[in-house]
């Protein structure tokens, strides 16, 4: 009977830390949720500590990843959340009774759950990571300084602390974050073109009729779009799912577009041109200028890990072909300003923190395989949290929304609505410098480990 209690109430405490994310974005649920953990995590064993953490994350990962199933069905949406649920386990590592080391101990081991949900396996699926959720909050002046691990860190200690005085000190320390200076300028302002040219049917055969989806992104952009009105337009990914190396009527179309309206175009498509099938981005200004192509893929969407072994169980499987990854970044420069753009999952991976020399960050994204899902918001609040880590206006489109323009503060500035083919323009201020989360790329994670293992090694001796 106690089992089964521990479980519901971990369940439930999991089911309100995922409020935090998109679309409901209630910032006080994960730090609600957090102190209810660790309040019970405190007075169980170590095998019930380890109960509790299992089932605290599988509540969090089922509510806000069953978008994962929508088109395939619930095995796989379950079967990543039973699996992700097993990364939460490090949280029983704090010990029973008020230790003084003890909520350091759950800080640092909610950071580490997250960088294996990060990394692990197949370069990870850190989608739910409840770093993530505070975009809104008063803690949102942390991300550019320490990122999302050092967010996350941030909730979990504020939610353990059972001392006035040490929350006050350290409420008091994040307030101070604020008069600390980033070496950025600000420099000129651009007036860039998002094109949301939408497809016909929502799913996994999206794009069926890939013509029809990229018919449908020139023809907005030549209704909506005035000739020298804007510095650069963008396309999101697959917009052009026609590989332009190999149609030269569609690569002579692009470079009509981008003379008749005097501007540079970005847009997202997939080439073999190297032999293999690749995820790109190709600047055209009116020829073709630079090329990105995509460095993290994802798993099971782009490419089948451990293929023969997945086949056994689904033969749909073998009729997936393995895109491949590129190996390097591109700073698209243009008109002259310069930008960065990641391509949907990128977004998760952390990938911006090569070396931020860019003025603006672009986001291409296509999700019209998840159809009218919490995928949509969750993705944009992800770009938002990146907005704030990179203090950079981000561009972000997508085929079928939420297309947006976010300022350097994660705000959203203006938006197109979901489904509605068309175009969004808006000016973007550039800026120039790197926050401290961008200097320090994963070190808050190694920190946090490394004080993790110190902990315990302490508690042993």
């Amino acid at each position: 009977m106690l089992k089964l209690k521990l479980i519901a109430f971990s369940l439930l405490i999991g089911t309100i830390a995922s409020l935090g994310l998109a679309p409901l974005s209630f910032w006080i649920a994960p730090i609600i949720a957090l102190f209810a953990l660790y309040k019970i995590l405190i007075k169980n064993i170590a095998k019930q500590r380890l109960l509790i953490a299992y089932f605290f994350g599988l509540g969090i990962l089922l509510p806000a990843q069953q978008w994962t199933g929508v088109y395939v069905g619930n095995l796989p949406w379950i079967a990543l959340s039973l699996m992700q649920a097993c990364f939460f386990v490090p949280l029983a590592l704090v010990s029973k009774g008020q230790r003084t080391a003890n909520s350091l101990i759950f800080a640092s081991s909610l950071v580490f759950s997250e960088t294996l949900m990060r990394i692990i396996p197949f370069s990870g699926f850190g989608w739910s990571r409840l770093g993530f959720t505070q975009v809104s909050s008063p803690f949102a002046d942390v991300y550019p300084y320490l990122g999302v691990a050092g967010v996350t860190f941030l909730i979990a200690l504020i939610a353990s602390i059972r001392k006035v005085k040490v929350l006050v000190i350290v409420l008091v320390s994040i307030l101070a974050t604020n008069l600390i200076n980033f070496d950025l300028k600000k420099s000129n302002l651009v007036k860039v073109a998002l094109v949301q040219g939408g497809v016909s049917k929502l799913g996994l055969d999206f794009n069926s009729k890939p013509t029809e989806v990229y018919q449908s992104h020139l023809n907005q952009s030549k209704l909506r779009i005035k000739p020298n009105d804007v510095d650069l337009i963008i396309w999101p990914e697959n917009a052009v799912d026609i590989d332009i190396f190999r149609n030269s009527k569609v690569m002579e179309e692009i470079i009509a577009l981008s003379k008749e309206l005097e501007t540079a175009i970005l847009l997202g498509g997939i080439t073999r041109k190297s032999g293999k099938l690749q995820n790109i981005s190709i600047l055209f200004n009116p020829d073709i200028k630079d090329t990105y192509i995509k460095r993290y893929l994802t798993p099971f969407g782009e490419y089948i890990p451990l293929r023969n072994f997945v086949t056994r169980f689904s033969p749909l499987a073998s009729n997936v072909t393995d895109f491949s990854a590129g190996t390097e970044a591109t700073v698209f420069e243009t008109n002259g300003f310069t930008f960065e753009t990641l391509i949907c999952y990128e977004l998760i991976n952390d990938v911006f923190r090569d070396e931020l020399t860019s003025e603006m960050l672009v986001v291409q994204t296509n999700n019209a395989t998840f159809g009218d899902t919490a995928q949509l918001a969750q993705e944009r609040e992800i770009a938002r949290v990146r907005a704030l880590e990179t203090s950079r206006e981000i561009a972000y489109v997508s085929t079928t929304g939420i297309t947006s323009f976010i300022d350097s503060k994660g705000q959203i500035k203006s938006e197109l609505p979901k489904f509605a083919p068309g175009v969004l323009v808006d000016q973007i201020q550039l800026i120039e410098g790197q926050t401290l989360a961008a200097k320090m790329r994963f070190y808050p994670e190694i920190a946090s480990f490394i004080l993790l293992v110190f902990l315990l090694i302490r508690r042993r001796s």
